[in-house]
């Protein structure tokens, strides 16, 4: 749709057009938009639309909200945006997942591109496929079935009809035409003489001149007027006797009587100049065919065709006429024109039609052994899918249209049993395991949800439970969204370890070596991410031996930053070198190392500024480009993109370093405790790849607004007092109730302590982003005592520990974040450990509030 429909269809339901919302969401990242980057040229096959998977999402909301807060209200920002989307993807709101797994591709605005979302598999394919298509479906080899009679014989029936459309009816038409054309002349020459005579006839009447007199004179000027290729043709006059008045190529008959004239060579014995007074005396008028001498060569007859005309007056005819040989050249000359014409032209219909035969025999035969070949890889994917130890589903508008036999060995259910509407209920029975499942399927089936993973306790048909992990991804077909959902037996296993799940490996810092090794060795982007797959066991290893979380956190952060530098130089081989010196930054946990396996990206780029002010848009191409590869890759491996889209391949944080020194400026100026909340990320800053150098000058630049501003630092310590810890008046553990189970969030009780660590290092100029280091080093500085770093290494390691068993070991086959736990899987000793800890992050508080305030 076109920005104006857009606007108003938002007019039409909310009242409001809201163009710029509109041409904000489809515009390009930089100011100039789409008809810069033509005017510039591609640059390494880079898709301007790329960018749209940002802002065509219910994501961008967020980013929405921020860019025109004050001039619209929040409501109407929200029916501008979703409204848009769902016309440009039929009704559908995207997150930014669909466009990451291929669900969606970013769709075109401009007039030239009208693909339409198209389904996967309409109602008929879906039948087909299950079911199967029988052999005699398939195309045959019969030339009157097949490919000769649906192809071949058109072809040459064509060609048959175009040589008989030209030899019997074009030609003869052509014929027609140019012996009409020959009639109508001599009609209107003759009308030019009758026009002479009629003159003299006037002045005869007029008595200007006498009969005699005006008779000669007329008689005289018609016999000098000649016309045709050699001036050879004329006229003639007799009168209505007949009798010969004048012929100026056989003087030999004037004054004759014609009455019984034939002409020597007319052997039909037509009395010419009695048909010429016949003609005369009925219409006044008229044609006659006959033989006559060929013009001045009185040995020489040819047929020919009159005209001729009376004159009342003088009782005259007069008349002129063409030879049939004359037009009978003309028409040859002409037919052998067409024909030439026709005959080059059909020779080219037959070589392009040859052509066309040839792509059509090729075409066919590729689709034949398309067809073939979707048969084997049906047969391949039923095959792969019954052998699974997994069951599926496959569902549409929560309607089960396919399941296998694996499920249906797994809880006892048939096929037709599955399709009743109870089913779910039935195989997910109501309970506190299984609450949270059934609400994400009952939003996933009415569109409101995005795939995901679940525990989940299933039921047999016998009554039996089995532990399972039930995940869903989507489908979509020609009227209907749907999903396929499987479902993976697991064996649950207890708070605090793995034992006996995992192969145990003694030399755990050996294995991470190797998989950092065979990272940095990898010669493809494929290669890093089933390097980084070792990962999940290596931890879970880890974990069971003991180790500390530092060492977790270590681990985990160092083969993140392998990959990304591995990703960067195998995407710099395919783009080309950067334009100029550049570094990847790491914000946040990226920074810090405080990651768990499914942690989200926090990064950016900055680079130098190039020396040609008008290539910056050129160079920030390069950057986005370069910057979409690795942070598409680093979601593949299974660090998730940001949802605050704090993210290199987004402009406003792929910046130079000026750009980067203004931002810092303003939100350090500027800053209020509510925008340090949004800000706190970029105060952790690592330079993973690159010219560290430009991060350097980032922090130096850090450091003197500080200093130039030193009510910044309060600003941020009234940000960190309002991280409070789940604790009640009592000093109990503050639960919240999700899903009907007391839970408490982890990270938000690792939150104090990482802002705590961050404004110390900003006020002692620590550059270090890892808070384990941070602490270490405001030790040295004696900003904290040795019995408080030895308390506050013990809260981060014991709460990170916690984390590492609730998301690795509790949750050992899901690929996601997990920090909300339950807090009665844990022993009432456990909880009071906990409680204890969470108590001495008073620490912090009272810490900062003795310094800042």
């Amino acid at each position: 749709m076109k920005i104006s429909e857009h606007a108003e269809h938002t007019e039409q339901l909310f009242g409001i057009r809201a163009e710029d919302i509109h041409k904000w969401i489809d515009g390009f990242f930089d100011h100039d938009g789409f008809d810069h980057y033509l005017r510039q040229g591609k640059i390494m096959n880079y898709d301007p639309y790329d960018h749209r998977r940002f802002r065509h999402c219910k994501e961008a909301l967020e980013e929405a909200y921020q860019e025109f807060d004050g001039k619209y209200s929040r409501s109407q920002i929200k029916h501008v945006v979703e409204t848009h989307i769902k016309d440009d993807y039929d009704g559908y709101l995207p997150s930014r997942a669909d466009f990451e797994n291929g669900t969606f591709t970013a769709k075109y605005h401009d007039a030239i591109h009208t693909e339409e979302l198209s389904a996967i598999l309409d109602a008929k394919e879906l039948a087909d496929y299950f079911d199967g298509i029988s052999d005699d479906d398939l195309p045959g080899q019969s030339f009157i079935s097949g490919f000769g009679f649906r192809i071949v014989m058109p072809t040459i029936l064509a060609i048959v009809l175009f040589i008989t459309a030209i030899a019997f009816v074009i030609v003869p038409l052509v014929e027609d035409s140019m012996e009409g054309q020959k009639r109508q002349m001599i009609k209107e020459l003759t009308s030019s003489a009758v026009s002479i005579i009629e003159s003299y006839v006037a002045l005869e009447q007029q008595g200007e001149l006498s009969l005699q007199q005006a008779q000669h004179r007329a008689s005289n000027e018609i016999k000098a007027m000649r016309y045709g290729d050699h001036n050879k043709d004329y006229f003639f006059i007799t009168d209505m006797h007949p009798r010969m008045v004048m012929h100026p190529y056989r003087t030999d008959l004037k004054g004759q009587d014609l009455t019984h004239y034939t002409d020597n060579g007319n052997t039909d014995g037509k009395q010419i100049f009695v048909e010429f007074t016949k003609l005369v005396a009925a219409e006044q008028e008229g044609y006659l065919e006959y033989l006559w001498q060929w013009k001045d060569d009185p040995d020489k007859t040819a047929e020919k065709l009159s005209y001729v005309h009376g004159i009342e007056a003088w009782q005259w005819i007069v008349g002129t006429g063409v030879y049939f040989d004359d037009v009978q050249k003309a028409i040859d000359k002409l037919e052998r024109a067409l024909f030439s014409i026709f005959f080059a032209i059909a020779l080219g219909l037959a070589a392009i039609m040859g052509y066309v035969i040839t792509q059509s025999r090729s075409i066919e035969q590729r689709k034949r052994r398309a067809e073939i070949a979707l048969h084997e890889a049906k047969d391949r994917y039923r095959a792969l899918v019954e052998t699974s130890n997994e069951g599926y589903i496959l569902e549409a508008d929560g309607e089960i249209l396919y399941s296998n036999n694996r499920l249906h060995r797994m809880i006892g259910y048939t096929y037709t049993e599955l399709k009743t509407d109870t089913i779910w209920r039935q195989i997910l029975p109501v309970g506190r395991q299984n609450a949270r499942v059934l609400h994400h399927l009952e939003q996933l089936f009415s569109h409101t949800a995005e795939p995901g993973e679940f525990e989940a306790q299933l039921e047999t048909k016998s009554g039996k439970k089995l532990d399972i992990i039930l995940s869903s991804a989507k489908l979509f077909f020609s009227e209907k969204h749907g999903h396929v959902i499987s479902f993976r037996p697991i064996t649950r296993k207890i708070y605090g370890g793995a034992y006996g799940l995992v192969k145990q490996v003694t030399d755990y810092q050996g294995l991470a070596s190797r998989i950092t090794e065979e990272i940095e060795q990898s010669a493809t982007q494929g290669h890093v991410v089933e390097s980084l797959n070792q990962m999940p066991d290596l931890i879970r290893e880890m974990i069971d031996a003991g180790s500390r979380p530092d060492n977790l956190r270590r681990a985990i952060g160092t083969a993140y930053d392998k990959a990304i530098c591995r990703f960067i130089d195998l995407s710099i081989n395919e783009l080309g070198e950067p334009p100029v010196p550049f570094s990847f930054i790491s914000f946040g946990s990226n920074a810090r190392h405080d990651m768990t396996l499914f942690s989200d990206q926090d990064n950016g780029i900055v680079f130098e500024m190039p020396n040609d002010a008008d290539s910056l848009k050129q160079v920030r191409r390069y950057f986005l480009h370069l910057a979409e590869r690795v942070c598409g890759l680093l979601n593949q491996a299974g660090y998730s993109y940001c949802e605050g889209l704090i993210m290199a391949t987004n402009h406003q944080w792929c910046l130079t370093v000026d750009e980067w020194k203004a931002n810092f400026s303003d939100w350090i100026e500027n800053a209020t405790p509510n925008s340090i909340l949004e800000l706190n990320v970029f105060f952790d800053i690592r330079a993973t790849y690159g010219k560290k150098a430009l991060v350097t000058q980032l922090q130096q630049h850090i450091v003197e607004k500080n200093r130039q501003h030193e009510e910044f630092l309060s600003n941020y310590a009234k940000n960190c007092l309002s991280y409070k810890v789940p604790l009640s008046a009592s000093n109990q553990i503050k639960t919240e109730n999700l899903d009907g189970v007391a839970s408490v969030n982890l990270k938000a009780c690792l939150r104090p302590m990482e802002i705590f660590c961050r404004i110390y290092a900003l006020k002692h100029d620590i550059r270090e982003a890892n808070t384990m280091t941070r602490l270490k080093q405001l030790a040295a500085k004696q900003e904290i005592d040795p019995n408080t770093f030895r308390e506050m290494v013990y809260i981060f390691d014991h709460i990170w520990n916690l984390r590492f068993m609730n998301q690795i070991v509790e949750y050992t086959d899901l690929r996601k974040v997990n920090d909300i736990l339950a807090i009665n899987d844990l022993t009432e000793l456990e909880q009071q450990n906990l409680r204890n800890v969470l108590i001495r992050i008073s620490l912090f508080h009272e810490k900062i509030r003795q310094d800042f305030f």
